[in-house]
């Protein structure tokens, strides 16, 4: 049977409360960080099916803390769908034994969720539905999640879309060259260093600070198999203090692009003005009223910084030896940079098109701009 860093899955299944007797388990999904299953457990002629994962310490230095956020915001988020009945389901945190949203085995941290039943998740959109649905499922977990009580979450990762300091450490490591790879990739670095204006064009502190998901690739929301409808947003790792322009942002990235975020074919790599409108219809109709006009005056930039910060991200960690994302092959960051600069050049051809996009469905929707921060 499959163990995961030393640790057996059915040892650590047992010490939650789940309904039924374990009967299997396998690998799920293709993230980058965290190690996932799918575990089944039988109860008579009842399959019920749970999504175990063990927190990468090496990403999430405050494990205790990243739980304690995600059981504040699914517990919020929880009432909220309840109050608005929007048809938005919430992940369910399986207790362990001893009553814990979490457990710790050995010094890692595991977590289990309940499965749910009929969702899918895509890299890419299959329609324009798929993207309008993506957005809109995101803006209204901001919008529920506007009023969370309490104190400010904790920052699971900090400085995680600061893209200055992303500038700043990437240009460390081409300084460093630890691994020395920076001479096969002077193209990319320059290009980098040719884009840093875009670093300071969405400070945190410019912009109001809000409860936001922070990682809102497309795989990250759940649509229905069958309508294509919202249904869950998922991996709430990086759910803390935030712009909602990175949330807008990386969606698009992600959404409306032609390819995978690691396509090496770059004649397939380039940006989708329809799939972006879908988008902007979405998100707008559920986050909408939410935003105050500099936020709505940035949403047309906010995809090419983001963009730009996952090139650096990704190109910084081929730097530094591929220590944080996941790679399946030599160059697989590589890759990944490549796609996400060219994605970026074609953004930046498309961002008259996206501004006159936000003007025209902010002006049909009648969506008020005389916020402040």
């Amino acid at each position: 049977m499959l163990n995961s860093s030393n640790h057996s899955i059915e040892r650590i299944c047992l010490r939650f409360c789940t309904d039924g007797t374990l009967s299997s388990y396998e690998p799920h999904g293709n993230g980058n960080v965290n190690d996932t299953f799918l575990v089944a457990c039988q109860n008579g002629e009842e399959i019920n099916r749970y999504t175990l994962q063990r927190i990468n310490p090496d990403v999430f230095e405050n494990p205790k803390g990243l739980m304690d956020n995600f059981s504040r915001v699914t517990a919020h988020l929880f009432q909220k769908s309840i109050d608005g009945n929007h048809g938005l389901q919430v992940l369910t945190l399986v207790p362990t034994v001893g009553g814990m949203s979490y457990l710790i085995d050995g010094g890692s941290y595991w977590r289990m969720t309940k499965f749910i039943a009929g969702g899918r998740s895509f890299e890419v959109p299959e329609n324009d539905h798929h993207a309008y649905q993506a957005a809109k499922a995101f803006g209204r977990f901001q919008s529920d999640l506007n009023d969370l009580p309490g104190p400010a979450l904790v920052e699971t990762i900090p400085d995680f879309h600061n893209t200055r300091k992303r500038l700043e450490d990437f240009l460390s490591s081409v300084k460093r060259d630890s691994c020395d790879r920076s001479a096969e990739v002077m193209e990319l670095i320059a290009f980098a260093k040719g884009k840093a204006f875009l670093a300071d064009k969405i400070s945190l502190s410019d912009f109001p600070s809000r409860v936001v998901h922070n990682d809102t690739k497309l795989n990250n929301v759940l649509l229905h198999k069958d309508t294509g409808e919202g249904m869950c947003v998922v991996d709430l790792d990086t759910v803390m203090p935030g712009c909602v322009l990175h949330d807008f942002g990386d969606l698009v990235r992600t959404a409306a692009c032609s390819s995978l975020e690691d396509e090496a074919n770059l004649d397939q790599v380039y940006f989708l003005p329809a799939v972006f409108e879908a988008i902007v219809e979405g998100y707008l109709e559920s986050a909408g009223e939410m935003l105050v006009q500099k936020e709505i005056e940035f949403l047309p930039v906010a995809p090419l910084v983001i963009t730009y910060e996952l090139g650096l991200r990704f190109l910084t960690d081929y730097l530094q030896g591929d220590r944080y994302f996941k790679v399946k092959k030599i160059g697989h960051n590589l890759d990944r940079t490549r796609a996400q600069f060219k994605l970026l050049s074609s953004m930046e051809e498309s961002l008259p098109l996206m501004e006159s996009i936000i003007e025209r469905v902010v002006s049909a929707r009648n969506i008020a701009q005389s916020g402040s921060i």
